[in-house]
């Protein structure tokens, strides 16, 4: 499995610096293997061999200058590094963010806050290995192939028998590491589900102390998080286990090699300066052999995780644009959209719950605004299906629904087969307030305006056509004013009057809403009534509601029942809209 891809601006800069770590990371090295030849093996065998004083402060300089050169690279190897992962998971965040986001509602892989935990934590995985592996794995790997060059130079038998010694410690730095990645992964999907049970606690925090269920939800994290801890045991056990069995390994290595060494030291074939040259540049291997276990392990627990994130590196269709604040209901079609008009006409639909019921069959309709249309029905019949199938976020069985010139078919799931066009036109034409409102925490103007590019003076002349200005300029900073998590810190009336506000900026023909008023007292329920009358008077406003307040009002009644669709005209005498038809 691929894991998540850098966009080309990015990667030019991450392997920028990766390079310039990496050579900072040789440099140090190469000046660490040159301390011996340079400045160990001539104190030997020029100073305490034949006590020439005199050699001794060039030599000292030479080693300081070595050790200062060393220290320098040091640093800006892992400040280059460093920046790498920043600029990487930076880089990652953003594009599988994005990615996630553009896909089709309902398909996310995981809870909300499953995936967000899956995203962030997977990232820091890879963002480890990248800062304080990879220096450490170039440094200490070039340090090995430059120490094992100079062995082999100065005494090619000896580094033979020394890296054939070596050979069972990396077959069981092999075996650990395969082992490794396994358990990372379950530490990893353990993680996922903690965050999921966590975030879910969170959201509904005001339901369970409202009766009293903490012990319940602790019950429900304490298997996921037993099986997280369980696997990062067993990670850090496996991971703490490669030290010390390389150096035992190792160790066997080395006595071997003295072994083998002394005996050449007793034949003549080799001088003890030498010997201890050999020895010392041995010695070079004892960090490698400590930190090369560490750096592998962090590297397959980061290879399991990148694999992870391969998995939600969005691949869907082309991504849509955001309309900017010019993009109008009457505006000019897009190539290959029909013009925008405040139309919905049902053909033969035919619509099917996700593993469920059919919740219409072969159903057709026609609604013309402006209007207000009331959506109703017993529950599970279907209304807000009809209502999502309408923004396209749900697949069609069968027929077609045609919504503001928009066409939707069965060519058409979840956004699939949507050219770019069609997609901009049903986002901007088309206009939702969900049941939840679905607020945000932060300003009020970034409620507004969700990245489109509105001035105060459109801001404030929507918020007032519904009765929310003075409510918005109330607050301490008016449209700078923080809202907490869901709008906190606004009443449920001035919530959904600030989902309406938020909805009609774009001057959509066609509004809909899911049970805008289901949680609202009698006073706040009428505001809102009120407010979707007068804007039935410019587009076509359709509202899922079984309140009395929504349909008696309502120019049209859409009643789902039996997967058959009922329409009710009304002619009210502030109805404008045309006759309907039904089949």
């Amino acid at each position: 499995m691929a894991g998540p891809r850098l966009d080309p601006v990015s990667r030019a800069r991450v392997a920028r610096l990766l390079a310039a770590g990496a050579v900072a990371a040789v440099v140090g090295a190469v000046l660490r293997v040159a301390v011996v030849p340079l400045f160990v093996t001539p104190v030997f065998d020029r100073v305490l061999a034949t006590a020439d004083l005199g050699a001794l402060p060039p030599l000292l300089l030479v080693g300081g200058a070595l050790a200062l050169g060393g220290a320098v690279m040091l640093w800006f190897q892992d400040a280059s590094f460093g920046r790498a992962a920043a600029a990487a998971s930076a880089s990652w965040r953003a594009a599988l963010g994005a990615g996630l986001v553009r896909r089709a509602p309902g398909t996310l892989p995981g809870t909300s806050g499953g995936v967000s935990a899956r995203l962030l934590a997977d990232l820091r995985e890879v963002e480890t290995f990248v800062l304080f592996g990879v220096g450490s794995l170039v440094a200490e790997g070039v340090t090995l192939v430059a120490v094992l060059a100079v062995l082999a130079w100065t005494d090619a038998l000896a580094t033979l028998a020394l890296v054939v010694l070596a050979l069972p410690a990396v077959a069981v730095m092999r075996l650990i590491g395969t082992r490794i990645e396994a358990a990372s992964h379950r530490h990893q999907v353990g993680v996922e589900r903690v965050g999921a049970r966590l975030q879910e606690a969170f959201r509904h925090h005001e339901t369970v102390r409202a009766f009293s269920a903490d012990a319940f939800v602790a019950d429900r994290l304490a298997p996921d998080n037993l099986a997280t801890e369980r696997a990062m045991t067993r990670r850090t056990a496996l991971a703490a286990l490669q030290v010390p069995v390389t150096q035992i390994l190792v160790f066997v290595a080395i006595g071997g090699l003295v072994a083998l060494l002394a005996g050449r030291v007793a034949a003549g074939l080799v001088t003890t300066g030498q010997v201890v040259s050999f020895i010392t540049l041995v010695a070079l291997l004892a960090t490698p052999a400590q930190l090369l276990p560490k750096v592998l392990a962090l590297a397959q627990q980061a290879r399991a995780a990148w694999r992870r994130l391969g998995e939600l590196q969005e691949a869907d269709g082309p991504r849509p644009s955001i309309p900017d604040a010019t993009t109008r209901s009457g505006a000019p079609a897009a190539d290959g959209v029909a013009p925008a008009v405040p139309v919905v006409r049902i053909d033969d639909l035919t619509l099917v719950l996700p593993g469920g019921p059919r919740v219409l069959e072969r159903a057709t309709l026609e609604l013309r605004g402006p209007a207000l249309v009331a959506l109703t029905g017993v529950s599970g019949t279907g209304k807000t299906t009809l209502l999502r199938a309408a923004l396209g976020f749900v697949p069609i069985e069968a027929g077609t629904l045609t919504i503001a010139g928009v066409v939707l078919g069965v060519a058409h799931p979840g956004g699939g087969g949507r050219t770019a066009e069609e997609e901009r036109a049903l986002r901007t034409r088309v206009a939702v307030v969900a049941q939840g409102t679905d607020l945000l925490s932060g300003r009020v103007r970034d409620n507004l305006t969700i990245g489109r590019a509105y001035d105060d003076t459109r801001l404030w002349s929507t918020l007032e056509a519904v009765g929310m200005a003075a409510s918005v300029r109330a607050l301490p900073s008016g449209l700078e004013a923080d809202l907490g998590e869901d709008g906190g810190g606004l009443s449920g009336g001035q919530r959904q009057r600030l989902a309406i506000a938020r909805a009609l900026l774009g001057e959509p023909s066609i509004l809909l809403l899911d049970e805008p008023t289901s949680a609202l007292d009698e006073g706040s329920e009428r505001e809102v009534v009120d407010v979707l009358v007068e804007q039935s008077r410019q587009r076509l406003v359709v509202a899922v509601s079984h309140r009395r307040a929504v349909v008696d009002r309502a120019h049209h009644v859409v009643r789902l029942a039996n997967a058959r669709i009922e329409h009710e005209e009304r002619l009210l005498p502030s109805a404008t809209a045309e006759g309907g038809r039904t089949a």
